[in-house]
């Protein structure tokens, strides 16, 4: 009766992570023997009966175990097993003739870890498998009936019930919060340039909407600062791509050191880079873009070991009165080009 983590966890971590959740079909299935030894105690089964129940706690894990490593997919393969495993246990379930306390705690337990599995689709399939199991192994055994538990089968239920559930409950809580993290990367890298590390358009424009709806609701200042790479074409002509990248990461790092804790550098896309700068006025923001040109221009060389010169047309845009944040980003776009015709490297305002 193992806890198995859902598939997109299973596929994302593979044979390790399978092979560690099997070891939980050793504690479920080695407590779950201890209520079902004490019933072939009190009825004075024969062997048989010990030989079953030793396959079930100890080699049918293992080679569940097995079965998983080797699987090509493990994830289909643990599911593949839990479904063995409610076969199982209904059959037990047969075996001990419903005696009432144990019966009811497996088929508790192997409903609960089917839901923390795969979810209520998962449940009722491997709920579904348990009654044949249930009902092939009743048949067989005669239909026994025998609902009252003895004090010490309820006493050697009483550890499958809070080991193997609270193990469940544990590890449910470490996939949830594995599961919390990793939608937290995938947010992170979803608003995030993967190249310079910088947010990327679609984040900035979140942000600037914020900032401007801010701004027209409550008053203040805040400017959008654009730019973009004089005749980069010409630097991955004359030195590669290479080269090129390292001076867009040149110019990021550049960016995130005068960015202020409410302010947000961004990538727009190829050479184009902007900075939502947040409690700035125009001439704030223009005294900005002087030293984040002096900054590049100290920094030439350094892209790649190379001589290049590194040099940007600037546009600010203030925040306006009315409209979106594409309307805020349009102006400072226009101010960019302003800057370009009249002669690069330099920055202009917005009118």
């Amino acid at each position: 009766m193992p806890f198995l983590t859902d598939s997109a966890e299973l596929a994302v971590e593979g044979i390790g992570a399978a092979r560690r959740i099997g070891w939980m079909r050793f504690v479920g299935n080695g407590l779950g023997a201890l209520p079902i030894a004490s019933i072939i105690l009190e009825r004075h089964d024969g062997p048989v009966a010990w030989l079953l129940l030793l396959s079930n706690a100890v080699i049918w894990p293992a080679v569940a175990l097995v079965l998983i490593h080797r699987a090509q997919k493990p994830a289909t393969a643990q599911f593949r097993c839990m479904i063995i495993d409610s076969l199982l246990g209904g059959a037990w379930i047969a075996f001990m003739a419903l005696s009432i306390v144990p019966s009811a705690l497996f088929a508790a337990l192997l409903v609960a870890d089917k839901i923390a599995a795969g979810g209520v689709r998962l449940a009722a399939r491997a709920t579904l498998i348990l009654a044949v199991g249930f009902a092939a192994a009743w048949l067989a055994l005669g239909a026994p009936y025998q609902p009252i538990t003895s004090q010490r089968t309820i006493l050697l239920s009483l550890p499958f019930l809070f080991v193997y559930g609270i193990g469940l409950s544990f590890l449910s809580w470490q996939l949830a919060r594995r599961v919390k993290s990793q939608n937290r990367q995938l947010q992170r890298l979803s608003r995030m340039d993967p190249l310079v590390e910088l947010a990327n358009r679609g984040f900035l424009i979140q942000r600037a909407q914020q900032t401007l709806e801010k701004v027209q609701r409550e008053g203040g200042a805040a400017c959008l600062l654009m730019l973009d790479v004089d005749d980069f074409k010409r630097i991955n002509d004359a030195h590669g791509h290479r080269a090129g990248d390292e001076v867009l990461r040149q110019i990021a790092v550049t960016l995130r050191a005068f960015a202020g804790p409410g302010d947000t550098p961004a990538r727009l896309g190829g050479d184009e880079f902007a900075v939502l700068l947040g409690e700035c006025t125009p001439a704030e923001a223009m005294g900005v873009a002087e030293r984040i040109k002096q900054q590049l221009q100290c920094a030439e060389g350094e892209a790649d070991a190379l001589a290049i010169p590194i040099s940007v047309s600037m546009g600010i845009a203030g925040a306006p009165g009315q409209g979106a944040a594409e309307d805020w980003l349009a102006m400072a776009d226009r101010a960019l080009y302003q800057a370009k015709r009249q002669g690069k490297n330099t920055a202009s305002v917005a009118e």
